[in-house]
């Protein structure tokens, strides 16, 4: 068991026994070892053998099988940003950016180096980055992610305003025009006739296939030794038809007949 599901395995452990109003100490008691070996099970600080899951299953009465599916499921889920850090690269896109490199696993000094920051200005992004809960700020300028590094915006969220305006229009530039021959872009458009339920089914069988997508894409095990490059999508669709109006009908002009030459 890898070191993520490990740990998720175990945070699934601690809500099945707080909902089973079962502590530490009666876990130990049943399980016949101290409660400080509970504690550190528990807290992913040692081995958790499959003996001792199995046991812990038996007593919370959740098969194995359920708990290491949920932990998965967990495990790909994709997390969101909160109010408060959706706000803070409102307020300060750059800071997005520094987090985006920090998720690259770009050390402080490479991103220091590459966008010229100072000491002073490096240790200000920091800062706001661990106030809103996104890292932990060590020595020597040391951090630690809080979150996933593939946490996404809520629905509704601010900066994806700024940041998608941006994508959106780079990606209009890449796939108009695009010849046959490209096989990297797509531009696909149409125009229906819908009823206003059959518009929300199309959008949500798109979010439930783009979100499906990218927890599959997130799968690092399974995907192990392939060979992927970033690709970005941007479906659009709105009531109403965006299109010109189409050329007037005019009069025919009156015309001498032809003749062959």
């Amino acid at each position: 068991m890898d070191d993520q599901l490990s740990l998720e395995v175990c945070r699934q452990l601690k809500k099945e026994l707080k909902r089973k109003h079962i502590t530490y100490r009666g876990l130990s008691t049943r399980l016949n070892i101290s409660e400080v070996s509970i504690k550190r099970l528990l807290n992913n600080q040692q081995p958790l053998s499959m003996q001792r899951l199995i046991a812990i299953c038996n007593i919370i009465e959740m098969p194995l099988s359920k708990l290491l599916e949920e932990a998965e499921n967990n495990l790909f889920n994709i997390p969101l940003f909160t109010t408060e850090q959706d706000q803070a690269f409102w307020d300060c896109p750059a800071l997005f950016t520094f987090w985006t490199k920090l998720t690259e696993h770009q050390s402080v000094e490479q991103i220091a180096s590459n966008y010229q920051l100072d000491q002073a200005s490096v240790h200000r992004y920091l800062r706001r980055l661990e106030k809103v809960g996104l890292i932990v700020l060590g020595l020597n300028n040391g951090i630690k992610l809080c979150v996933p590094t593939h946490t996404a915006f809520e629905k509704g969220s601010k900066f994806p305003e700024f940041f998608t305006r941006q994508v959106l229009t780079r990606l209009q530039e890449r796939v108009i025009n695009i010849p046959a021959t490209d096989q990297d872009a797509f531009l696909i458009t149409l125009k229906a006739e819908l009823t206003d339920e059959e518009f929300q089914e199309v959008i949500h069988k798109l979010d439930d296939w783009l979100f499906n997508l990218l927890r599959e894409s997130q799968d690092l095990r399974s995907r192990e030794g392939l060979a992927v490059t970033p690709f970005t999508f941007g479906f659009m669709a709105a009531k109403g038809a965006f299109h010109d109006e189409l050329p007037a009908i005019l009069p025919l002009q009156n015309r001498a007949p032809l003749t062959d030459k």
